[in-house]
Formats: C-alpha cells, structure tokens, sequence
C-alpha cells in the first residue's frame, strides 16, 4: 500500500500556489461552478469528506486528473513534483508556439513525392492521407495545428500522416469517421471526385464552405 505522505489540503494548496502562481480560490474557480469556500475549506482540510463532483471539478480548473491529485499527495518532495509539472506545461506551450510559426511543407506535393505508405487495395483511387488533407483544407479549411487537436495527436505525427510519411493510426481512423458521420471510409478511397463525395455525403453546399465537421463527444 503506498504511503499518503501529504494531507489532500495541503497538495491542494501548493497545486494553486505553483501551478496557478498565487491565485486566489475565486480566481482558480471562475469559470467552475464550485464556491470559491470550498476550495478553502479544502486547503485547510476542513472538509474530511470532498464532494467527488465538486472535487474533479476543482482538478479541472487545474487541468489535472484526479488520480495526478492523488499521485501528488504520495510524493516525497510534493513542492518539487508540482513544480516538475509546471515545467512540461511551459515546456508544451512553447512547442506549440514554435510549431504554429512554422511553415509546414505542403503535403500533397509530399505525399505524391516522398510517400512511404502505400494503400493495401490496389483499386483504391485515393487514400487516408487524401481524405485527411481534403476535410482539411477544402472543407474546414484549418492549419495544421488545428487538425491535429481535432484528431488528438501532435502536429509533427498530424502532417506525417497527411503526407503518407506515417500510416494514419487506426484512433485517427475512427475520429475521421465520426467526423464525417460513417462508419466505414471505403467509398470515399474509391470516389472519382473525393471533395465532391464528401460534400455530397454531408449535404454541404461549396459556396458555403468552409464548415466546422463535428468534433468528438458533440
């Protein structure tokens, strides 16, 4: 059984001291729908019995898991373990700050060029890589960066796979396809026209492109 080294008022007091750099209860809170109160009772471990609900919203307000709230009070340097999550998150946005400055080769001429995956059907007209690079810039008409939230993966892996560099995971598969709203993607890699088919498919006039597909759990 693994020691509990720091009251769960205490982990709680520190995540807002560090990750939340001194903000009051109120403001950690402002757009979660928990009084600021609680928060406080919580840091003073008044409360021996947290609200499960109000407890996971909290954690949301950080941007944590509920099980990394957990881990934290089992650390044996608890400063030093929040203040190590502080620094991936710096570390994150300045990534994707970087990222969003660059200019992304254009994957088409990548993919017709440079491509490493090869479509297993022979008859195939066009191919995962296609569909991903058409929803983007013919029907959402989006950067990289914002597909690659969409689809849940990184940037670098995003455009890797719009260029056939990098096989189109099956997890990005089924995102796809519930972002075009069917289950199986195989009459799309078989279309003449794969813009058209799309629109046709989703009942989407071209003049009134582009349109947001829906994102998951809508």
């Amino acid at each position: 059984m693994m020691t509990t080294r720091h009251s769960l008022g205490t982990v709680l007091t520190q995540i807002r001291c560090i990750l939340a750099d001194g903000a009051t209860a109120a403001e950690v809170l402002c757009d979660a729908d928990v009084p600021a109160w609680y928060l406080t009772e919580l840091e003073r471990d008044h409360i021996t019995r947290p609200n499960d609900e109000l407890l996971a919203l909290i954690c949301q307000a950080y941007e944590l898991s509920e099980q990394t709230v957990g881990n934290l009070r089992q650390a044996p340097h608890l400063a030093a373990a929040i203040a190590q999550i502080a620094r991936a998150r710096d570390h994150e946005l300045a990534t994707r700050l970087r990222q969003r400055m660059m200019s992304w080769p254009d994957s088409a001429t990548t993919a017709a060029t440079e491509s490493v995956i090869q479509m297993s059907d022979p008859a195939a007209k066009h191919s995962y890589a296609d569909i991903l690079r058409c929803v983007r810039q013919r029907i959402e008409w989006c950067p990289i960066l914002v597909s690659a939230l969409y689809y849940r993966v990184s940037p670098m892996a995003y455009w890797q796979m719009e260029a056939a560099q990098l096989a189109v995971t099956p997890e990005v598969k089924q995102l796809l396809g519930y972002r075009l709203e069917c289950d199986d993607l195989t009459p799309f890699l078989h279309a003449d026209d794969l813009y058209t088919a799309i629109c046709q498919h989703l009942d989407l006039c071209k003049k009134s492109l582009p349109v947001q597909l829906r994102l998951p759990g809508c």
